[in-house]
């Protein structure tokens, strides 16, 4: 006998319904969305032809805590290691994840840090007078 009986629906292994996210690209952003709507982005944009700058990371309060947001940092990520660009992590998301992950090394820019955020802890920006 089938448990997928017509009519029925997709449970994890905890019993909860699994729910169907699609991503997308927008123009310089990725999103992530459900039936419900938009429940995640990322945005970038432009600082020079070989540089972006990623300026904003949401994730809905309900979704946060699994990896929809490094699901999309990494979509912004490959599409700049396809197309040979560098990556300034302004956002503060953005510039923990680079910090935590080595696999980011290539595609971050390190010495352009007039987009940095000042406000996150141990940014290039609040870090660049501890520099050599």
């Amino acid at each position: 006998m089938s448990t997928n009986s017509p009519g029925s629906t997709d449970k994890d292994m905890y019993g909860k319904v699994e729910e169907e996210i699609l991503a997308q690209k927008q123009g310089n952003s990725f999103i992530l969305t459900t039936a419900q709507g938009t429940i995640g982005e990322i945005t970038y944009s432009l600082v020079d032809v070989n540089t972006w700058v990623i300026d904003h990371t949401f994730i809905a309060p309900q979704y946060r805590g699994g990896s929809l947001g490094r699901q999309l940092l990494d979509f912004v990520v490959e599409e700049a290691r396809g197309k040979g660009r560098k990556i300034i992590p302004a956002c503060s998301y953005a510039l923990a994840q680079f910090k935590r992950y080595p696999e980011y090394a290539d595609v971050w820019e390190k010495s352009n840090t007039e987009y940095a955020d000042p406000y996150s802890t141990g940014s290039a920006a609040a870090s660049r007078d501890e520099m050599p």
